[in-house]
């Protein structure tokens, strides 16, 4: 069997890819006017640029002759050796950006959320002939991770290499099971006191909210249930096992069918709406845009209504 040959270790020559292009552009134009036009950048900062490589390499790579600038003999000798990596380079970088623009995107969303607006026949079709793939579930995934992904979130995040679009804000209403509604007086403060908050954590800050809305003293102690994600509040209170501001619409089917009862008029604005989030740099591509305008109108009629 041939032994594999010792592969070359390589050395970072501490250039720049603005270094490079600007040396590219001087040569091929003989003008540091030129290759700034071309470059969308001073005159200065292209003599500059050279003035870092040249620094860099030690060595002289232009001269002026007759007010024209020209490679010196070991410019013209680097000239021929960077010109075709630099454009197997550029190359290289439209090639990723076109797979990339092709590559599958997982869209992931929180189960609620999926069951009341991406489940249907349009949207499913979309998503087939668009390579979309659905994961649905509470669990966050990486967004900065190899494969593309897009989330659908509650609440926004902050960060520079993200886009977050907002896209719907839920309501809340009390509500419980029909064991739990039957005996419930939500405007006596003691009735309070024996109560489970079912609480997926965003709607912490709105049972004060209640209280006031209801005229009733908030209560010396409560008793919160924590909840990673709506869906598993919405089954704990359908079980009976607390009280639930539950969000609409994604708690209409409980409602309609007797799982879940109302237990007062008010309703309040979630806080804290979904968000569609994605990497900026997919977010600039027609397939991201494209997906956030497909995502926005399967919510639009719902809105409407």
């Amino acid at each position: 069997m041939k032994p594999e040959a010792p592969r070359e270790r390589w050395t970072d020559p501490g250039l720049s890819w603005s270094q490079l292009r600007a040396f590219q552009s001087c040569a091929r134009l003989s003008s540091f006017g030129a290759a700034a036009v071309e470059l969308n950048l001073t005159a200065s900062a292209v003599r500059h640029q050279v003035g870092l490589l040249e620094a860099r390499l030690g060595v002289k790579l232009f001269e002026r002759q007759g007010g024209r600038l020209c490679l010196t003999s070991i410019g013209m000798s680097f000239e021929r050796q960077t010109s075709r990596p630099m454009r197997d380079l550029v190359s290289a970088c439209a090639t990723a950006s076109r797979m990339a623009a092709t590559a599958p995107v997982i869209l992931t969303a929180p189960p609620l959320f999926a069951r009341q607006f991406l489940f249907t026949d349009r949207f499913l079709k979309w998503c087939h002939g668009n390579q979309i793939t659905l994961d649905i579930t509470d669990t966050k995934r990486d967004l900065f991770g190899i494969d593309q992904i897009v989330a659908v979130r509650l609440g926004t995040e902050s960060n520079l290499d993200l886009v977050s679009t907002p896209v719907f804000e839920t309501q809340l209403i009390l509500a419980a099971a029909p064991g739990i509604a039957a005996r419930a007086r939500p405007t006596d403060p003691t009735w309070w006191l024996g109560q489970t908050l079912l609480s997926p954590g965003v709607s912490d800050a709105v049972w004060p909210r209640v209280w006031r809305a209801l005229k009733v003293r908030a209560p010396e102690a409560v008793h919160p249930l924590y909840f990673s994600s709506y869906a598993a509040a919405l089954e704990a209170a359908c079980a009976g096992h607390g009280v639930l501001l539950a969000p609409l619409p994604f708690s209409e089917r409980e409602l309609a069918t007797g799982r879940l009862l109302r237990l007062s008029n008010v309703c309040l604005s979630g806080g804290a709406g979904y968000s569609l989030l994605m990497r900026r740099e997919l977010s600039n591509t027609s397939r991201g845009r494209a997906l956030r305008r497909q995502i926005i109108a399967e919510i639009k009629p719902a809105k409407r209504v």
